[in-house]
């Protein structure tokens, strides 16, 4: 269409368009779908303005029978469905679009902010609008779609949008989000006025310099393939602001996801298009295909690219074969009008111009970087889109937070380079910002002072670490370097389990920065990116070359011998070492056992390949990459390798308590004593609780004993994620059969961090809390009998700091810290002690050997100090074996843990062993739904009048109360097998072989050997879960399957349990039902 047609859109509000445009040319095309979503087979369905009138129609006479107008304000409606028509007619109708890739956290931010109480979808609902139904809360109202073929089946009757322009203008148009870089994902709200400024600025004078032209002028009446999803703003801006007024005919491929290149030359060649406006990654895909790129080439003018950054010389590629074209816009202002200037060159396709009417400038950051800012002008109020957006109109500006570079020899040439806001964008056009991560990691590895997370026109993320400066501190070698990312890996897998997994850092992808080469800060200390990348740019890019390589070594190689490698037998662990080396290329052959790896031309890369090879071969996952540098000669990696197998894992770490202990208690020591108020109220009223880890299988069961309690007020339950764990909270009850209505009316949930200060929450909330809490429950922790000690840290803090908001409390009465702890926190005692009683033990040697007992044992010992030296008291609430609910048929006991992984394994190996060794041979397991109902009798019982543990005027000094729970009746696993071994073969399948009962270590052979004949490790372990815990059988169960292994470790006393809790009184020892009932459950389909 011609600039005639444009002025005739001057002042005309979308849906008049529309409707004239049906009245003066019904036939004219308004875009192209494909019949079927994900194919071509039944070709495209052209809509013309007729189809289009007709459709806003029917959908505008659906919404007000099924869904009503708004009396008070504004309606806002979501749609989620597939990319067709109903897209632009719903909008024409008033809508808000959200973004199904959105998470379920972002979801709920979204809908709360803009108050949207609806939901429209096609049918069959999506899955994205399922997600939305499930985790938004309150649940929106859900209407479905007629159909496209329903819609366009009867002439419906005029819905006139009988508003004026002036009283329409300022009526919403659409509702779209901000990509969430930088946080949650924020609405914005578009104008009639916004689409009536983009029209206008399209009619004014285009030249900022003779020759320039405009993208705008180039897209009238061409056919545009349009490869971004119409809920993205870029999107959106093709169907609306370049489609109707301009007379630019939208088409859209087929496809369910993300549009690769293969799918844009098919959409190509079942219908024309001039013009394809692509993201970034699909551009590279061009670039890497010669001969798709020529194909393409047949069918297009020019290519559009946004969302993302290009690699020059990639972009090059396909600038040379057909026209490229770099588009900026943002979801805050849209897509201003661009130019592109004369005299660029092929090469200069990243570079544009803004047209002048847009009212942009460019403010220096640095040398190079200037930030594009657009001001407020009064001449351009006509043209300016940005200031039509709700929330914008009395700005005077609005800086963009993006950094451009200028052309070094054309005048307002300017090409974009980055965010101010440091987020990285890959190449794909996924944006994540790296700031958690880097503090994550930071915060959690003392020995680091500074790291920077990677990736900008790459696919994935890489992390740059940089060591604390110390005198005369030198630059690691490659042994201390391997050994540094080997104890930071923890808190960065931790990091990953945060960030979406596009953004992910794997281990290859870690760098250690050299000493005299830190990273470049500003005055105030922070991290100055730009400029600190720059100055990495080689060392970066041999890191991704090398993990690359890494990556594409063929798991065929990794185990070239084909052996079948007994760890115990140092031989045979010796031969497969010296056949993995052999294969390594470019090392130099050596006739020795003692030559070192590394004088024979071994790099780094090398070492990564061998350590691949023997994590395979020897199906040892966890062994390390120091391990090889530490042992570089086949002789010495083998007696490392096999002194593993016979050392229990841990003992290297028995030193580590003392010197961890004393770094946590000095913490403890310093939190300022609690400030004792005028007067003590009673505490016999309703409480408000602060409980952690409400998600796991111990705080599920105990969040809702606490909610039926009727001495509990409020709980507020501190968890990871993002939305405080309140969607997890919500499957795990349904999960268990327990009541979910009153979730919200009687529980906050927080996302929090309790290693950091104020446990991670905000000034406000963490005051709030201070005048709130009456009692702490601290049941989170990672139970992970693979971890060492360090790993714990973490937790450590958090624990510390739930004593500081204790001590800082506001409350009359001293606030109670409830630190829930393990029988193995005192497992060392087996053989030492008659009975293990109720009490703070000291010694150094009483947890178990694992760095999960010593974490809890570390942890009594603060709570200990904690008494004594804030006067905060501190109950330490002592967990035997807990097992799966009995009450109901919900409450599933995790088929992963130990005692579940050795049964459901024993069916596949045929065998059972006879006996659970010294510490479990006695079964005093307490179920956990039962376990709960304890819990609260005790935290009420000791949060009462009666029972004081300690008020601010005269508080506890006497350490710790313990309490030990454990099932006061009991049996044992020898009289539980027939029962255990019936329940097996009732699931044997197509298996006809009994059961049999075996010695432990007949049992341990027998996994051993299945492991070895595994072909899959994945699907291995899914079936048979015991095989990720056989260093725990072997070390810590059975003590290396021999008799003088672990000693017997006598029953916890639990008198003072017994005289508090009723449901522990009551409590039945385990028997047949409930064991049949667990069994079952491990072996339904969806058992977790």
């Amino acid at each position: 269409m011609d600039a005639k047609h444009i002025s005739k859109c001057l002042g005309e509000l979308l849906p008049h368009t529309v409707e004239r445009l049906a009245r003066e040319n019904p036939s004219a095309p308004y875009g192209l779908w494909p019949i079927a979503q994900a194919s071509y087979e039944d070709g495209f369905r052209t809509i013309d303005y007729g189809q289009l009138a007709n459709i806003v129609n029917g959908l505008a006479w659906w919404i007000k029978r099924n869904i009503g107008t708004s009396q008070n304000g504004e309606k806002v409606l979501a749609y989620v469905g597939p990319n067709d028509i109903r897209f632009t007619a719903m909008l024409l109708a008033a809508l808000f679009l959200t973004s199904p890739r959105n998470s379920p956290v972002a979801q709920q931010s979204l809908f709360t902010a803009v108050n949207c109480q609806i939901l429209v979808t096609t049918e069959p609902t999506p899955p994205a609008g399922l997600a939305i139904l499930e985790s938004v809360k309150p649940r929106p109202l859900h209407f479905t779609i007629p159909s496209i073929d329903e819609l366009l089946s009867q002439r419906h009757s005029l819905f006139s949008y009988e508003k004026s322009t002036e009283e329409g203008r300022w009526d919403p148009l659409f509702i779209i989000h901000t990509s969430g870089s930088t946080g949650m994902p924020k609405p914005k709200v578009f104008t009639q006025e916004t689409g009536m400024r983009h029209i206008a600025c399209s009619n004014q004078p285009k030249a900022i310099q003779p020759g320039a032209v405009s993208v705008e002028d180039f897209l009238q009446g061409k056919r545009l393939m349009v490869t971004m999803p119409p809920f993205h703003g870029a999107g959106l801006a093709c169907y609306l602001f370049w489609g109707i007024p301009f007379g630019t005919i939208p088409i859209a491929p087929a496809a369910v996801g993300i549009v690769t290149a293969q799918a844009l030359l098919e959409a190509l060649e079942q219908t024309p298009a001039e013009v394809a406006f692509l993201v970034p990654s699909v551009v590279v895909e061009l670039a890497q295909d010669p001969e798709l790129l020529a194909r393409c080439a047949k069918h297009l003018e020019l290519i559009l690219y946004a969302g993302g950054d290009l690699p020059q010389a990639l972009g090059d590629r396909v600038a040379a074969v057909i026209p490229l074209r770099s588009w900026w816009g943002a979801s805050e202002c849209g897509l201003p009008h661009q130019l592109i200037p004369p005299n660029l060159s092929p090469q200069d396709w990243r570079y544009m111009s803004f047209h002048p009417s847009v009212g942009t400038s460019f403010e220096k950051v640095t040398d190079e970087d200037y930030e594009l800012v657009i001001r407020r002008d009064d001449s351009l109020r006509e043209t300016q889109t940005c200031f039509s957006i709700r929330g914008h109109e009395d700005l005077d500006h609005y800086r963009t937070r993006d950094l451009f570079h200028a052309h070094p020899t054309v005048p307002d040439a300017w090409c974009w380079k980055a965010r101010a806001d440091d987020i990285i964008v890959f190449l794909n056009g996924e944006k994540t910002n790296p700031i958690p991560m880097e503090q994550y990691v930071v915060a959690h590895n003392p020995e680091i002072s500074g790291a920077l997370v990677v990736g900008t026109r790459r696919f994935q993320a890489a992390l740059l670490i940089e060591l604390v400066a110390s005198e005369g501190r030198k630059s690691l070698n490659t042994i201390q370097e391997a050994e540094l990312i080997e104890r930071i890996w923890p808190s960065v897998e931790e990091a990953n389990r945060s960030a979406p997994a596009y953004a992910r850092v794997e281990k290859a992808l870690i760098l250690i920065l050299p000493a005299n080469l830190p990273l470049i800060r500003a005055g105030k200390g922070t991290i100055q990116r730009p400029a600190s990348i720059a100055q990495y740019t080689a060392a970066i890019d041999a890191l991704y070359e090398n993990a690359d390589v890494i990556d594409g070594y063929h798991d065929n190689n990794l185990n070239a011998t084909g052996q079948s490698v007994d760890l115990a037998d140092a031989q045979s662990v010796n031969l497969f070492i010296r056949d993995s080396v052999a294969t390594l290329r470019g090392l130099v052959d050596s006739e020795t056992e003692s030559s070192s790896f590394f004088e024979r031309g071994m790099d780094s890369l090398m070492a990564l390949q061998l350590l691949r090879m023997l994590r395979r071969g020897l199906h040892r996952p966890d062994l390390a990459l120091s391990t090889i540098y530490s042992n570089p000669t086949v002789s010495q990696l083998q007696e490392a390798i096999t002194a593993r197998c016979h050392n229990p894992p841990g003992a290297k770490d028995e030193l580590s308590i003392e010197p961890l202990f004393k770094t946590y208690n000095e913490l403890i020591q310093q939190i300022p004593k609690p400030t004792a108020p005028a007067h003590r109220a009673s505490q016999n009223k309703p409480l408000t609780i602060l409980l952690t880890g409400s998600t796991g299988t111990v705080g599920t069961f105990l969040l809702r004993a606490l909610l039926d309690n009727p001495n509990i007020q409020h709980v507020i339950c501190l968890n990871r994620s993002e939305d405080g764990g309140r969607a997890a909270q919500e499957k795990r009850f349904a999960a268990a059969g327990l009541e979910t209505g009153d979730l919200d009316k009687h529980t906050n949930f927080l996302h929090a961090d309790l290693s950091q200060p104020l446990l991670g929450l905000s000034v406000e909330i963490y005051e709030d809390l201070r005048t709130r809490v009456g009692l702490i429950v601290h049941s989170a922790w990672p139970v992970n009998f693979n971890l060492g000690l360090a790993a714990f840290e973490p937790h450590l803090a958090g624990l510390v700091n739930l004593f500081r908001m204790a001590a800082d409390s506001t409350q009359s009465h001293a606030v109670q810290v409830v630190f829930i702890s393990s029988v193995s926190a005192i497992g060392g005692l087996a053989g030492k002690a008659k009975g293990q009683p109720e009490k703070i033990s000291t010694s150094l040697d009483t947890p178990s050997s694992n760095g999960y007992a010593r974490s809890k044992f570390i942890s009594e010992l603060l709570c200990d100090t904690a008494v004594k030296s804030l006067g905060t008291p501190a109950v330490v609430v002592r967990l035997g074996q807990v097992v799966g609910a009995v009450r109901r048929s919900g409450g599933q006991w995790n088929r992963h843990e130990w005692l579940p992984s050795l049964i459901v394994s024993s069916r596949d190996l045929g065998c059972l062993p006879s006996s659970l060794g010294p510490h479990f041979s006695e079964v005093d397991w307490v179920p956990s739904d039962l376990l709960a109902d304890v819990l609260v009798e005790l935290i009420t019982s000791l949060s009462s009048p009666e029972v004081d543990p300690g008020s601010a005027t005269s508080p506890r000094t006497d350490g710790a109360q313990v309490f030990n729970i454990r099932n006061p009746c009991t049996t044992s696993w020898e009289s539980l097998l027939p029962t255990i071994t019936d329940a097996l073969e009732t699931h044997l399948g197509s298996k006809t072989a009994p059961v049999s009962i075996v010695s432990p270590s007949t049992w341990l052979t027998q996994l051993r050997d299945a492991e070895r004949k595994a072909t899959d490790q994945d699907s291995t372990t899914s079936s048979s879960p015991a095989m990720k815990l056989l260093d725990f059988y072997n070390n810590d169960l059975w003590g290396n399957g021999s008799t003088d292994g672990p000693q017997r470790l006598e029953p916890m006393e639990i008198e003072r349990s017994l005289a508090q809790s009723a449901t522990l009184r009551g409590m039945r020892a385990v028997n047949d039902a409930w064991i049949r009932k667990w069994v079952d459950e491990w072996f339904t389909p969806d058992a977790p």
